[in-house]
C-alpha cells in the first residue's frame, strides 16, 4: 500500500501541470464570458459558456491521462520500475481521476452559481440536473480513458515489431473497427437483445440542447437505459484494463 501511495504521489506531480492549465483555461473563457456578456447586454452567454466547460471535461481525464503517459514514456523508468504494471497503470489513472473529478466539481459550483440568476436557465434546469450532466461526462471521460490506456500500450508494444511499426496507427484503427464490428453482430443476437429489453433502467431525464445565432434551448427527456449495456461497458472497461497491463508487463519500449 506504502508503495502504491508513492506512485500516486509520484503521478499527481507530473499530473498537475495540466490541471493548472485546464484551471488557466476556464479562468480565461468565464473572463472573456463576462466581457462579452456584458457587451452584449446578455447574461445568457455566461450560462452557456458554463455548460460549455462542462461538457469539454469529457476530454480532460483522457487528456491528462495520454499527457502523463507520453511524459512516463520519454524517461524509460517504466522498464525498471519494480512495481507490478497493474500498479502502474492504476496509479496514473487513480491521480488523472482524482485531479479530473477536482477540476469537474470546481465547474459544476461555478456554473450552479453562475446562472443562479439568470431566469431562462432556472426554467430548463434544477441543481439536481446539473450535477447529473456533470456526472454522466465524467463517467463518460473515465471510459473513454480505459480505451486510451489501451491504445497508448498497443501502439508501443507494436514497436517491437519491425514490420508493422509504421503500420502503427492503421493497426489501431483496424482493431477498432473490429471491436465496433463484432459489438454490432453481438448485440443482434437474439437471446441478447432479450436480455437488452429484460433489465431496464430509468436514469430520469437525459441533457439536449440546441443553440442558434440568438438563442439557446435545452430540455431533458426520459431515458431508459440497460443493465445489460451497463455491466458490458464495465466488463469492457476491466478487459481493456487488463491487457494494458499484460502489454506493459512485457516491458515495452515506449
Amino acid at each position: 500500500m506504502n508503495a502504491f501511495k508513492g506512485l500516486l504521489r509520484k503521478d499527481i506531480k507530473i499530473s498537475i501541470g495540466y490541471f493548472y492549465t485546464i484551471m488557466i483555461f476556464m479562468v480565461i473563457a468565464f473572463a472573456a464570458g463576462w466581457l462579452f456578456s456584458n457587451y452584449y447586454d446578455t447574461r445568457m452567454l455566461v450560462g452557456v459558456i458554463s455548460f460549455a466547460l462542462i461538457i469539454a471535461h469529457v476530454i480532460y481525464l483522457p487528456g491528462s491521462l495520454l499527457t502523463s503517459l507520453n511524459m512516463e514514456g520519454k524517461t524509460q523508468l517504466w522498464l525498471h520500475n519494480p512495481q507490478s504494471s497493474a500498479k502502474l497503470l492504476l496509479s496514473k489513472l487513480t491521480a488523472c481521476s482524482l485531479l479530473s473529478v477536482c477540476s469537474t466539481i470546481l465547474i459544476t459550483i461555478i456554473t450552479i452559481i453562475s446562472i443562479a440568476s439568470l431566469a431562462e436557465f432556472n426554467e430548463m434546469f434544477s441543481t439536481g440536473d446539473i450535477v447529473m450532466i456533470a456526472v454522466a461526462i465524467w463517467v463518460l471521460s473515465f471510459y473513454i480513458s480505459i480505451w486510451v490506456l489501451f491504445y497508448w500500450t498497443v501502439y508501443h508494444s507494436i514497436a517491437r515489431v519491425q514490420a508493422l511499426k509504421k503500420l502503427r496507427w492503421l493497426v489501431l484503427i483496424a482493431i477498432w473497427y473490429l471491436w465496433e464490428m463484432l459489438t454490432g453482430l453481438f448485440g443482434k443476437i437474439s437471446f441478447v437483445q432479450a436480455l437488452k429489453d429484460k433489465w431496464m433502467l430509468n436514469i430520469g431525464n437525459v441533457f439536449h440542447m440546441e443553440t442558434g445565432a440568438n438563442s439557446f434551448q435545452a430540455s431533458f427527456e426520459m431515458m431508459d437505459i440497460s443493465i445489460f449495456v451497463l455491466a458490458g461497458y464495465c466488463l469492457t472497461a476491466i478487459l481493456l484494463f487488463w491487457l494494458s497491463s499484460w502489454a506493459l508487463d512485457k516491458k515495452v519500449e515506449v
